[in-house]
């Protein structure tokens, strides 16, 4: 009777624990990198979240609204005076930008206040 072939572990179980540790290390330097403070700044000094998080939830449905009327405007689908398509795609377009860098920042806010609140900042 044959045996099924097992291949040896020759430490992989070692190698992917100190890949672990080393993804592990690499968090926790950020973390302290972006904690440290080089004497240039108020010892405490941070962005104001709460009002960035304030700001964007106001801002984000005005960009999204904005991006849909200008859209519509430039296809003609509602009635402006002095038509010119190209302004407003152009508007269309930098409410469209504005949208998602509103988003990515309340993402960003979130990621934030909770590693504040982890860390009892």
């Amino acid at each position: 009777m044959t045996q099924p072939f097992h291949a040896p572990h020759h430490g992989s179980h070692r190698l992917v624990e100190r890949w672990k540790a080393a993804a592990a290390d690499r968090r926790a330097r950020a973390a302290a990198r972006r904690w440290r403070h080089f004497g240039t700044e108020p010892r405490w000094a941070r962005s104001d979240l709460p009002a960035r998080r304030l700001l964007g939830r106001i801002f984000v449905p005005f960009f999204l609204l904005g991006t849909v009327v200008f859209t519509l405007l430039a296809a003609n689908a509602l009635p402006a005076p002095h038509a010119d398509r190209a302004f407003f795609t152009g508007l269309a377009v930098l409410c469209a930008v504005s949208t998602v860098v509103a988003v990515i920042d309340l993402i960003v806010i979130r990621r934030r206040l909770a590693e504040q609140r982890r860390w009892h900042r």
